[in-house]
């Protein structure tokens, strides 16, 4: 039997060889390689009928289901908490977005606010108009607001030492500042 199991491991299909070898030796209960005989009892005692599980585990939730829910809650409770929500609710003005604390980088937030030209509009004469430098460079950064800050620190919007702002708008690779001025209403 082994030495049909070595023939088999070296043919193409060792796997399939191997899984028919392994039946094999376990439905004629050879011990020859050191598997133990199966035991059809054991196996036909445990597919028993698997009991139902219960839902009075404290830390597990019932909400979804309809009739516990329904027996602790009424039209009238959920009124009432109602009520009590929108009493205690509270509208937070918004503030001006915040420095990071020991930084010197540019907020591109800030920076999107006090600008109102669209994306592509010329304001700024560049010299070097190359859509593939403009390509390659902006490949260098993880995010087009990675690429408006390190615009913004070298100079930007007045000069481009990167290329990575051939149209002279403004704003750094595909960088878009329309998102932040809708976020405040501009």
């Amino acid at each position: 039997m082994a030495l049909k199991f070595l023939y088999l491991i070296k043919s193409r299909y060792s796997i399939l060889a191997l899984f028919f070898f392994v039946s094999a030796c376990v439905s004629s209960n050879d011990n020859s390689i050191g598997i133990p005989p199966v035991n059809v009892d054991v196996i036909e005692e445990n597919n028993g009928v698997v009991s139902k599980p219960t839902l009075d585990n404290p830390g597990l939730s019932d909400e979804n289901d309809f009739e516990a829910v329904a027996e602790r809650q009424t039209i009238e409770s959920d009124a009432e908490r109602l009520k009590q929500n929108q009493e205690v609710y509270t509208i937070i003005q918004p503030t001006n977005v915040p420095r990071r604390p020991g930084t010197n980088i540019p907020n591109v937030v800030e920076y999107a606010l006090i600008t109102n030209n669209p994306p592509g509009v010329t304001i700024y004469e560049r010299r070097f108009k190359s859509q593939a430098r403009f390509e390659r460079n902006c490949n260098r950064y993880v995010s087009d607001s990675s690429a408006q800050e390190a615009f913004l620190m070298a100079g930007g919007p007045q000069r481009d030492q990167f290329g990575i702002d051939p149209d002279g708008d403004g704003y750094a690779c595909r960088w878009d500042p329309s998102p932040f001025r809708k976020a405040v209403g501009n």
